[in-house]
């Protein structure tokens, strides 16, 4: 753009300046620091205690406690690596001795994927951002498709895994299991509550989200001592600079698109297919896209491009949003460069190899999930819809 349409450099700074300033964008620093001060203390391990105690009277109920603990951090975080790292330390070992190490270590790297899908998710801040979406509106879109694929995979489990508890829960197992995960059962009701109640923006939610976070682990359960913050809140702001550094480098890029009209072009291109051959090629793209791509790099640059033609075919920005965010949170866990594997491999010692294996039939699940939420966009538009 400098050196071929002769834009002063100070453009390219001022551009990439503006796609930052946003307050919406607020709440992606918010939630990782949520999600790291969960991290830092026990608020994980009570979650996973807490579904343990209902579930472990039914086949497969430790898996299961995994996969409803990690739903109900995606409502509390919105990050898969993040909660790869909580749940590998904690309910890895308990999976591995049940029902061997290859479903440990696939079920704790894949499922951790619905923390993008189940809101708040920081990939639908971003797409929001980048498409002029609603952010609410995708929060509430994500809703039924995140239930479709615990849905998908609970099947799995009960039908995959044999071993139960024998020994029936008693009252004050679940009385005791109850008061130690009120703390973290509290604050997706909070942050999702408020959001759609109209109480807090999705951005008031995240910083609600971590102040909440705080004060809980270094007040309330005193987990984290104050000397471990400043640790903390350094690892928050490294995760936050690599997206937001992100977001202002495609903000110019969108601008250079837009200049050279590749956008029209793709609109012109993608339209001439009827819809369903359209929704195939999406598919195979953000596929390969998200394997080779983090998610948010590759909404930043796709999302503004697809919508066009996506619109001309009919098919809603809410929709094309959740077809973008199923589908890239399976790219978190595909190899090359699937960050849950990397965060695997570095919180259990594990061959990238072995990892692998683990995750195929994990990665079917998702992919029926992601060809019904693709073709029957119902789902993904009928609670918006209706609220």
């Amino acid at each position: 753009m400098v050196v071929v349409n002769h834009m002063p450099l100070q453009s390219v700074f001022t551009v990439m300046f503006e796609g930052i300033t946003k307050n919406s964008l607020l709440a992606i620093p918010f939630f990782v620091l949520a999600g790291n001060f969960i991290s830092g203390g026990t608020l994980g391990k009570r979650l996973i205690d807490f579904c343990s105690t209902f579930l472990k009277n039914i086949r497969g109920g430790i898996p299961l406690a995994c996969l409803i603990s990690n739903a109900l951090f995606g409502a509390i975080s919105g990050s898969p690596p993040a909660a790869t790292a909580v749940f590998a330390k904690i309910v890895h070992k308990p999976i591995a001795e049940s029902d061997g190490e290859k479903m440990a270590t696939g079920l704790v790297t894949s499922a951790a994927g619905l923390a993008s899908i189940i809101p708040p998710s920081v990939i639908m801040i971003i797409y929001g951002i980048s498409t002029d979406t609603s952010v609410s509106d995708m929060f509430i879109a994500g809703i039924l498709p995140g239930v479709l694929l615990v849905v998908i995979m609970a099947v799995y489990l009960v039908l995959k895994c044999k071993k139960k508890a024998k020994d029936p829960v008693t009252a004050g197992e679940i009385g005791q299991s109850l008061k130690r995960g009120i703390p973290v059962l509290l604050l997706p009701v909070l942050v999702l509550g408020g959001i759609y109640s109209g109480f807090v923006t999705p951005t008031e939610a995240g910083a609600l989200s971590a102040v909440y976070c705080a004060v809980v682990s270094i007040f309330g359960l005193k987990e984290i001592k104050f000397s471990a913050v400043p640790e903390i809140l350094r690892d928050s702001i490294a995760t936050s600079a690599q997206v937001f550094l992100l977001i202002a480098a495609s903000a110019f890029f969108a601008r250079a698109l837009t200049i050279s009209q590749l956008p029209q072009w793709i609109t012109q291109s993608f339209g001439s297919f009827p819809r369903t051959g359209f929704l195939i090629l999406l598919l195979i793209l953000l596929l390969v896209v998200g394997c080779f791509f983090d998610p948010s790099a590759a909404i930043l640059i796709l999302g503004p491009m697809i919508l066009p033609a996506a619109t001309s075919l009919g098919i809603s920005a809410i929709h094309l949003g959740i077809i973008f965010t199923v589908t890239l949170s399976v790219g978190m866990f595909t190899p090359p460069f699937g960050l849950n594997i990397f965060v695997a491999q570095s919180v259990l010692g594990l061959d990238m190899k072995e990892i692998t294996k683990s995750l195929v039939p994990f990665i079917l699940l998702y992919l029926i999930g992601v060809i019904i939420i693709t073709f029957i966009p119902s789902i993904s538009t009928i609670l918006p819809t209706l609220l």
